[in-house]
Order: structure tokens, then sequence, then C-alpha cells
């Protein structure tokens, strides 16, 4: 997995989203209705309607079908103003998009694969890290499923996890991508734990081919800042409309 490898599955994966192969975008507003755009997503439980991928050169606006006489209306403006007319009309969610570049963090201090014996230790973690969550019927098999692929990296302190980074479902290209999301317990972030359980998962999906993706919410510092630390670079921002059922 080289950095040219790496490009081209993260424009591959994006292109899913947008409906149209970014690779040969070069610059410009295209906008581009999709019924995809009204199916409900696999690990997101929810239909993204509208989503507008925008970086310097770019901005792609792909809709589902019903929003068609909206977006039509749109056309004869540029980037900027189509982005504020869409937050405006809907309550936008905004990702800051991550490429990845390559490796730059090779120690890894006390972070490892988390294999299935120790799901105790992660149960512990999540419910540390998310107490009004009720993971009954369904974080155990979650935890074997994404272990047996070796997909979960933790940071620990003897037999306790500080730091876990995991693998959600992927709505498109899952065994080309996956996505790197990493989670410290409160009272022990900025201690570098973080930064070496994520290099860790990053460094252990390229050994299997898989190309690592990150993003978050724009306001997120840092997680923006974390991800360029471990080899991630800016790629573009993501307007989404959300639809839950």
């Amino acid at each position: 997995m080289n950095t040219q490898m790496a490009e081209n599955i993260t424009k591959d994966y994006y292109s899913q989203f947008c409906g149209i192969n970014l690779t040969k975008l070069k610059y410009g507003v295209h906008f581009i209705c999709s019924p995809e755009r009204d199916k409900r997503l696999k690990g997101f439980g929810c239909k993204y309607t509208i989503y507008t991928f925008a970086n310097d050169n770019l901005c792609v606006v792909s809709y589902a079908p019903k929003h068609k006489a909206f977006i039509e209306q749109l056309k004869k403006y540029g980037k900027d103003e189509i982005i504020l007319a869409i937050n405006q009309q809907f309550k936008l969610k905004r990702m800051q998009l991550m490429m990845f570049e390559n490796e730059i963090v090779a120690c890894y201090g006390n972070a490892r694969i988390l294999k299935t014996e120790d799901y105790p230790l992660y149960e512990a973690f999540f419910r540390a890290t998310y107490p009004n969550a009720n993971p009954s019927g369904w974080l155990y098999e979650y935890f074997i499923e994404k272990t047996g692929k070796e997909y979960f990296t933790g940071y620990f302190s003897g037999h306790k996890l500080l730091s876990v980074c995991d693998a959600p479902d992927m709505p498109y290209m899952e065994d080309k991508i996956q996505h790197t999301g990493i989670n410290t317990l409160k009272e022990e972030r900025r201690k570098g734990y973080a930064a070496c359980t994520a290099a860790l998962a990053v460094h252990n999906l390229i050994e299997k081919d898989i190309c690592p993706q990150w993003e978050c919410h724009v306001e997120n510092i840092a997680s923006i800042e974390l991800a360029k630390t471990i080899g991630y670079k800016e790629y573009g921002v993501a307007y989404i409309l959300e639809e839950w059922e």
C-alpha cells in the first residue's frame, strides 16, 4: 500500500458517495442526481440524501431525486454560494475528510492488536467512554467480528485499556478501505496514547493491503491534528444532509 494506491482508493471511496468518479474531475461544480442517495448507508444507520464534496478546486453536489427541485435552483451559483444555500435550507453535518499519505509514527508504546480474549477489558472501556449506551446484545458480536479480522488496536496500562482504535462497518469498498476511529479515556488524553494506538491501526491495515481512512467533524481540531501526526493530510470537506427513518 503506497501513497498513490492510498490516494486512488480514497478517491474511489468518496466517489461512491458522490455518484461520479472523482479522479476524472479536476475543477468546477458538478451536480449528480443519484438514487444511491436515497438508500440507508451500512454502518451509518441513515441516508445521506444530500452529499456535497468540496475542496479548493472542486465541488460535487450529489442528491436524492426528491431534492431535485431545490437543487435545480442552485445551478447558477458558485461553490460557496451553493454550500451556504444548502446549509440555510437544511441542518448539515460538516465532515473533514483526510487522505492517508505515509506512515510517520514507528513506535507504538504499549499499543497492540486486540484479541477476542480482551473483550472484558474492551467492554469496561466502552462503558466508561459511553456511559449512556447499552452494549447488551450487540457489542460482543461486533467485537468478535472485528477482532477476528485483527482490526481493533488498544493502548494498555497493566490490565486496563486507555485508548482504543475501532473499525466500524463501511458502507462501500469494505475489503479495500477501513475507517480508524479513535477514543481515549477522558483522564488519559493528551498523553500520546491515541497517536500510538491509531498509528498501529494504520500500520496494521497497510500490512493487510487495506487503505486507512479518517474523517471527523470539522470542529474537531484535535482529531484533525492527530490524523496529521500519524500520516494523513486534508483532502476535502463533506457537507451532509442526514435523514433518519
